[in-house]
Order: structure tokens, then sequence, then C-alpha cells
């Protein structure tokens, strides 16, 4: 899957202003593989490594799903998304190409190929849905309930039971023999990775789900004018729909034995009918102020950034503590990116990075990604902000000889003596196991819940309250749980390579500007007071509780 690479689009259209994140791969006929509710195109990569010796694949996130933005639109439609998908198409100079969609990703091409025909070669669909009108009012009652954070963790249960659910009853709220489907239940591993998409869209999934559920594909199959074929794996809930489609003259509605056949079906299908047309990479470009999502093809791999530039001799670049991402800092980046060149990285195994490399010497590897960074925007000199364990990363950053470091702003930093470190080390690092039940969820959701109420987090005890208001935001908690749990063993590594970096005596071979931001109810205070005092270089920053309002502060000593 090495061959399969991420990209960002930016598209000026219908709906505003908005960016697509999609997967590109392969030589030949442009297709694009729509996927199924509530996933997003990272399902189809084992798809693109099998195809993309036949077809240059484009497979996009649909609006609201994986990294793409939502249609700025409260009652969204497939019709709506049929015309998003050509918005992309048009933005990638791609005037024709073949589509291959599963579930509502087949709802999604069937509607453009009504709509946009002369755009579309062949469609091959896999699992259309058919729903009589009591079904239907059925389902839009009951199927697609609100998500919303609770801040005792109680929505990741019953998220992880949803996804059980959905494999032992169609639909899964209805438990009745007749609902009963012949599944196997999947391993933890898969489930835990249906449940992450569903977190990463949050309420955003029901948009496009509940879209395809109230698509007539009934009414439009017949009228379809190109080539297409409409296929189901026997097993597939969906299969029955079949019988009712009445074909047009242009379609082949047939059942297949299982997924594979269905895929080899529509592989050759699309391959009778290419499409002759050219790709051409968009270039975002930033504007007032705005931070945008680009990516960066290092030697290593692909590297997610925001960034408000394109090329910069000075800017500031900010760092994501470990187990976090470029959008778990959104609260800082945000305010400061309407002023300020900046650049906020997704470090290598964090956010929509490359995850697939050895754990071993993290500095060095992400030390080196930074630096190809810096080239790529032309950045000579940078301000640094980190925070947390992060902080050790810029100091390295600071102290290489071939360093554009100017200055560093440290928050909150995690400066502990040999025995506070031991401790860490072996409580405040656990590996945490996936569970057959979910329970995994939970404990990923106290640990940064936790992190917000006692220091250390995993100090359950009244010695260690952290006595400031405490920053139980579910929907910020909600943002880390999810870059966390997609961070996987990577967050770990990092967070050990920062407990044995001793990154307090490190500060003493600093000669930069040096400022550490904090509250002053931080458990750690009066050793920052102390720095503050020994190091000539050394400033304070007081932060406010509310960290919405730190962006305008740290700003001021970045001018």
């Amino acid at each position: 899957m090495n061959n399969i690479k991420t990209e960002f689009c930016t598209i000026q259209g219908k709906w505003g202003r908005r960016q697509v994140r999609y997967l590109i791969s392969g030589t030949g006929p442009i297709i694009f593989l729509l996927h199924q509710s509530p996933k997003s195109a990272d399902e189809y990569k084992p798809q693109i490594s099998q195809w993309s010796s036949d077809f240059t694949i484009i497979a996009p996130d649909t609006p609201g799903y994986g990294g793409s933005d939502p249609l700025n639109t409260e009652n969204i439609t497939i019709q709506d998304i049929a015309e998003a998908t050509i918005e992309l198409a048009d933005s990638l100079g791609i005037d024709a190409f073949g589509l291959y969609g599963f579930h509502t990703g087949a709802s999604i091409s069937i509607a453009i190929g009504h709509q946009f025909p002369e755009r579309i070669s062949s469609i091959a669909c896999n699992g259309v849905v058919v729903l009589e009108d009591s079904a239907l009012e059925n389902i839009m009652e009951n199927y697609l309930p609100p998500f919303i954070p609770q801040w005792d963790g109680g929505h990741l249960t019953w998220l992880w039971s949803r996804m059980r659910e959905q494999l032992i009853f169609f639909p899964w709220h209805e438990r009745t023999k007749e609902a009963r489907m012949k599944f196997d239940i999947s391993p933890p591993e898969i489930l835990h990775e249906n449940t992450l998409e569903v977190l990463r869209s949050g309420d955003h999934y029901r948009a496009a789900y509940g879209a395809a559920f109230q698509y007539r594909n009934e009414i439009f199959v017949p009228q379809l004018t190109i080539p297409n074929l409409i296929t189901a794996a026997s097993l597939d809930p969906l299969s029955a729909s079949l019988k009712t489609l009445i074909p047009s003259s242009t379609s082949v509605i047939e059942e297949s034995l299982d997924h594979q056949a269905a895929l080899e079906k529509s592989r050759k299908h699309l391959l009778n009918f290419p499409a002759l047309s050219h790709y051409k990479k968009q270039e975002s470009q930033p504007s007032d102020g705005d931070l945008l999502n680009s990516i960066i093809h290092c030697k290593e791999g692909d590297i997610r950034l925001k960034n408000n530039f394109n090329n910069q001799e000075e800017s500031l670049l900010i760092i994501h503590p470990a187990g976090g991402s470029s959008e778990t800092i959104n609260y800082l980046t945000d305010p400061i990116s309407k002023s300020k060149p900046l650049i906020s990285i997704d470090l290598p195994g964090h956010g929509e990075s490359f995850k697939n490399f050895n754990i071993n010497n993290l500095m060095q590897l992400n030390t080196r990604i930074i630096n190809q960074v810096f080239d790529h925007h032309s950045t000579q000199s940078a301000s640094i902000i980190s925070f947390n364990d992060s902080c050790s990363l810029s100091i390295e950053l600071a102290l290489m000889s071939n360093s554009r470091v100017n200055q560093l702003i440290l928050i909150e930093p995690w400066f502990m003596d040999q025995m506070e470190t031991d401790d860490y080390l072996e409580y405040g690092v656990p590996e945490i196991e996936l569970d057959w039940a979910g329970g995994h969820l939970l404990k990923y959701w106290h640990m940064i819940r936790d992190s917000k109420l006692f220091w250390p987090w995993y100090k359950r005890k009244a010695s260690a309250i952290i006595w400031e208001q405490p920053n139980i935001d579910e929907n910020q908690l909600q943002i880390e749980l999810t870059e966390l749990i997609r961070a996987n063993i990577h967050w770990r590594g990092n967070l050990r390579e920062h407990l044995l970096y001793h990154a307090e005596e490190k500060l003493k071979d600093l000669t930069l500007p040096l400022f550490i931001a904090a509250k002053d109810s931080h458990p750690l205070i009066e050793k920052y007071q102390s720095l503050a005092q020994e190091l000539k270089n050394c400033g304070l920053i007081e932060l406010p509780e509310n960290i919405n309002d730190w962006g305008e502060i740290i700003l001021a000593k970045t001018q």
C-alpha cells in the first residue's frame, strides 16, 4: 500500500470553500471509488492495491467523513453529494471517469450517472438500497440517532455496541427473527476501525447515511443511459433490493456469490468501458489567514500540515503533544493563523501523516521530517510552539547545528526529576489492548479526562488533584480521544522518548529566547518559576484558565 498517496483538494464552489481528502494510486483509465457510510476512503486501501495496476484510482472521503469538510447545507441529499463529487473532478481537471460505489457510494454513483451522464464512462454498484415507505420511515426514525459526546464516555459504549449490532441485525435496532443476519461478529480490530470512522465524523455520520436511505434508486436506475452493473453479495442484506429494480437498456443487475465475486465483476465491467481523461494535482492556495490542509511527500512518507501560506522565510511552527495532531490544537492555531504565517504539523504516526515506520529513534525521525517541511516552504527562520512532552522535540531542533529555530515557547512542559520520570514510565504509558466488548475505548477516554483532573493522570488521589477550573469540554475531549486512538502505538513511543530525553537539563544549553507558558495553578508552576529566574534567556507567560484565550496571549510573544 506504499504506492497509495493522500492528497487534499480545495474547492470553491456551490457550498463555499471546502477541502476534500482523497487517496490516489495507479495508472490507466480514471475511476472514482465511493465509500459506504459512515466510513472513509481508507476502507478501500486493500482494493486500491489490487486495482491500481488496471486503473488510476481516486478515492475521496465524501463530505463530512474522514478528512473531508461537510457541505454547508442542513439537509444533505445524495444529489448534493453527486454534484459535490463533480466539483472535485472539475478541480482535478478530470473530464470523464468511471465509478465504483459500495452501499452509500453505490447510490451516489447512480445519482452521478443520472445527473451527469456526459461525464461518466460506466458505473459498477455493489449493494443498493430500495425501501418501502414504512421501512424508510422506521429507519429514519430509529437508525441514525444523534452522536453526542458525554462527560462519562457513555457514548463510546453505545457506539461500540452499535457497530456489533449491525452485524447481527438489519436494521441494527430491530431485535427480531426476521432482522437476524448470518454473519460472523468481526474481530475487535475490525470493530475498532469501524468505530474510529464514526468518531472521526462525529454527528456528521448521519448526513450521507440518511440521504442514501432516502434516495429512490428504483426510480433512477431505469433512467440510466450509461453502462451500469448493479450487484451485491448474496449475504448482503441489500441484495434483496436487486429483485425490485427495473433495469434500463444499459443495465446488468445480478447477485454475486460473495463480496470478492462482486468486486471481480465490477473490475471487469469498468475495464470494458474505460474513461480517457487526465488527472492534474491541485495545489492549495491559502488565503485570508485560513489554515488549509496540505500533504508533503517526504522521503519517509506523507506528512499532513495545516498552513496559511505557500512559501515564507519566517514562520511559526506548532507541534502537538504525543497522541494528538493538528486537530487537537485548533483552539490555539486558528486564532494565531489570522495574524501570523503558521505551520501546524501532524508528526509521523499521528493524524493524517504516515504510520508505517520503525518506532526506534523517533527524535531523529521527527527532526529530519520537520527540516524537510522547512525546506519545502523555504523557511529560513522559525519560532516553535510545543506542548507538554513535545517540548523535548522543539528543544532538540533548537540545539541542532543546522537549526533554523530562533525562539521557543514551551506550553506547560513536562519537567520531572528521575523518580517522577521512572514512575511515569511505569504507570503513565499503558499499553491498552483491544477489548471485544469495547472496554478499551473507556480506558482511553478516562485517561484523557483524568489528565485534566489529576497530575499525573494515573494518580487518582486527593493529593494529585489539579486545583483549577477543569477543562472538561466533551467536544474537545472527543477530538483528543479520536486522535489518540489514531496514533495507535506511536503516542507511547513519542512519550517514552520525551521522558528519557531529560529536557530540563537540555534547556541550559540553549541561548535563543525561551518562554515557558503555563497557568499559575499548574502543578509544575514552581519549577517553571525557578527556571525563569535561573536562565537569563527564559521568560514566563501566564496563561488564563480558558484555553480558547491562549492564542492572543501567545501571539504577542511571537511578533
